[in-house]
């Protein structure tokens, strides 16, 4: 009877954690006008899209537009992989939320339409990490851009077309506005294309975790 008791007890404490873990509530957003965010959301169960990318491109650059003329921004980064997007954004009216509240749902929307799905889109909601430094936002832009490398997709970073780089590289119209952080010289070029190695991509990876950004600053540019 007493063996029962402390099994009972300790399934007690493990449902409990488990509870615990998921009613966490969300971190307070840190509204700000004049830094970075980096955003991202993943699919639900991390599931490839089930459209061909290049339909699901489209279909998000409509989303993105739609929440800049409600919720004006400065996009400065996009880039969609199979089962997740990354965003390089700064809110000059701190609207962060209400931006990635109608991108989102007019995005997942849209995907629930073409698709013929009924359950949601994305796993959870968005990820956000506040950018302050100078140097650490130079080492997020090419983590961004060098997903479709690290993914095997691409050899270059210019030259995966669902990125906003691909766009800049070959001056073709985007339907929706981006702004340039860094003009694309030779130079950046070869920067965003250099590769890093597994241990700072790592500490980038995780530093995109945090609130505010943090991560060991490895070189100057």
């Amino acid at each position: 009877m007493k063996l029962f008791s402390q099994t009972s007890s300790r399934l007690l404490q493990k449902k409990t954690i488990a509870v615990t873990s998921l009613d966490m509530p969300r971190k307070p957003l840190i509204r700000s006008s004049i830094h970075f965010y980096h955003v991202t959301t993943r699919s639900n169960d991390k599931c490839w899209f089930a459209l061909p990318l290049e339909h699901v491109w489209e279909l998000s650059i409509k989303a993105l537009a739609k929440a800049n003329r409600d919720y004006p921004a400065e996009i400065y980064q996009y880039v969609l992989m199979a089962n997740h997007y990354h965003l390089l954004i700064r809110t000059p009216n701190e609207n962060l939320d209400q931006f990635m509240y109608i991108f989102n749902k007019n995005f997942s929307e849209q995907l629930q339409r073409a698709s013929g799905h009924i359950n949601r889109m994305f796993g959870s909601r968005y990820k956000w990490s506040l950018i302050e430094n100078q140097r650490h936002l130079l080492n997020v832009y090419r983590y961004v851009y060098q997903n479709p490398l690290r993914a095997g997709v691409h050899e270059k970073c210019e030259e995966y077309p669902y990125s906003c780089l691909y766009f800049r590289a070959k001056k073709l119209e985007l339907a929706v506005p981006t702004h340039e952080l860094f003009s694309l010289r030779p130079e950046m070029m070869d920067f965003l294309n250099q590769r890093v190695g597994t241990q700072q991509e790592q500490q980038i990876k995780k530093g995109l975790h945090k609130a505010r950004f943090k991560e060991p600053t490895v070189r100057d540019y």
